[in-house]
């Protein structure tokens, strides 16, 4: 993985891994290697050779990566130049040449065999998605753990509800952790279900798998070829083509962006509490964090502005995304195609970076009770000495905490019909 360089994206490190542009090289030959191996498996291509080609494909590091990237600009994506390296790699290392008698004789040809530039790039792009949804879920379940702790430990401190930021009524500080929990447990459901259904993208030249490799007989099975493509790439087969109809991009992207919006909402609320004049929480401290470079008293909530940032950028370029899918034209597009892979990349971005983070923010956030008691006092005086168990005062706020925490804890999403509509 290249080192991280961005000094206009703080906190991008936590990207780097599922962004990298050799990770992405690393996944267009994924897919390469796996349509070969599944010619095999359904009998178009002898196994023997299959094996071969598939090995002399070889890995990102073997090929011009900043070549590949020039080279794109000629055909509007990188697979094309992509794919005559391949080839003349398989052809180096096999021995074949460019038009002989017999069906093995140039190894190269069957690298890419029926596939499209579009088909090669949704795959692996799916396969991006797939890598950085899985780090993105690891760290939202990181994190709500933590915040379970949270929940359940300060169900019973009073503190002051806020709406339309001014006073409402008596609250706990579990019952809000509670509410951000719920968005996180909402959050891990949907990363869940996105990691079960990215697809595979498969359609050939105009969609219509035309030119899908035929077998030793002159006849084929598409659906057993992607079926073992599938398999080997981990990925779902889609019920048909989807060059032009873009909802799998959506689905995959609507997750991190739903990841990235729910710990905005929770570093909107910790930068508010974070004011001295409140002073109801403070992020974790940590050695150079939250300094300023001209005054030195000051203590800023930088992991809570840069998840709020992230969750509005990745807010910003789900718009985008619903554009492109606008844009989608016949059985191939032109513009909306190649405009969606920066709105994509931001998504899945800024959901690693905020997932990364709010873990950051939540296993060290520090609860100041006082302040929470003070700030309670100054609208409702007797409020922080009557329990909070009292329902008069504090309706449900201790139960709804805690429910959050048994919620989390046993894997339920907050909405799920078995719990929609019941009291905690």
């Amino acid at each position: 993985m290249a080192e991280f360089r961005d000094l206009l994206l703080p906190g991008g490190q936590h990207a780097g891994e599922a962004l990298d542009p050799e990770a992405f090289l690393d996944s267009l030959l994924q897919v390469e290697r796996a349509w070969v191996m599944a010619q095999a498996e359904t009998g178009i291509l002898d196994s023997g050779w299959a094996e071969q080609v598939a090995a002399a494909l070889g890995a990102a590091r073997d090929y011009d990566l900043p070549g590949l990237a020039a080279e794109a600009e000629a055909g509007g994506n990188p697979v094309i130049g992509l794919v005559c390296a391949a080839r003349e790699r398989v052809r180096g290392r096999l021995g074949g040449t460019e038009f002989p008698d017999g069906p093995y004789s140039d190894p190269g040809a069957w690298v890419h065999r029926g596939l499209t530039s579009q088909d090669v790039m949704d795959t692996a792009l799916m396969l991006r998605m797939r890598a950085g949804t899985e780090r993105i879920l690891a760290e939202v379940t990181a994190a709500g753990d933590a915040l379970a702790e949270i929940a359940q430990q300060q169900a019973r401190t009073p503190m002051i509800a806020r709406t339309l930021a001014q006073h409402a009524l008596p609250t706990t500080f579990g019952a809000r952790a509670g509410g951000w929990l719920d968005g996180l447990a909402e959050a891990r459901a949907e990363l869940t279900a996105s990691l079960r259904r990215l697809p595979v993208a498969i359609g050939g030249a105009a969609g219509t798998g035309a030119q899908l490799p035929r077998d030793s007989r002159g006849g084929r099975d598409p659906q057993a070829l992607l079926a073992a493509w599938v398999r080997r790439l981990g990925l779902a087969l889609p019920a048909a083509p989807w060059h032009t109809r873009r909802q799998p991009v959506l689905a995959a992207a609507q997750a991190p962006a739903l990841t990235a919006q729910c710990f905005a909402r929770i570093g909107g609320d910790v930068v508010v509490s974070a004011r001295r004049e409140i002073g109801e929480l403070s992020e974790p401290a940590a050695p150079g964090r939250g300094g300023s470079s001209a005054m030195a008293h000051k203590r800023n909530p930088v992991l809570s502005v840069l998840m709020r940032r992230s969750g509005l950028a990745a807010a910003s370029a789900m718009g985008r995304l619903h554009e492109c899918a606008a844009l989608a034209l016949e059985e191939r597009s032109d513009v909306a195609w190649h405009l969606e892979w920066e709105p994509l990349r931001e998504v899945l971005a800024h959901g690693m970076i905020a997932a990364a983070l709010g873990r950051r923010l939540l296993e060290g956030l520090e609860v100041h009770p006082e302040p929470m008691a003070r700030n309670l006092a100054l609208t409702f005086p007797e409020a922080p000495d009557t329990d909070p168990e009292d329902t008069g005062t504090y309706g449900d706020a201790v139960a709804l905490a805690l429910a959050a925490a048994r919620r989390w804890r046993g894997g339920i999403a907050p909405d799920e019909p078995a719990t929609r509509g019941a009291r905690p």
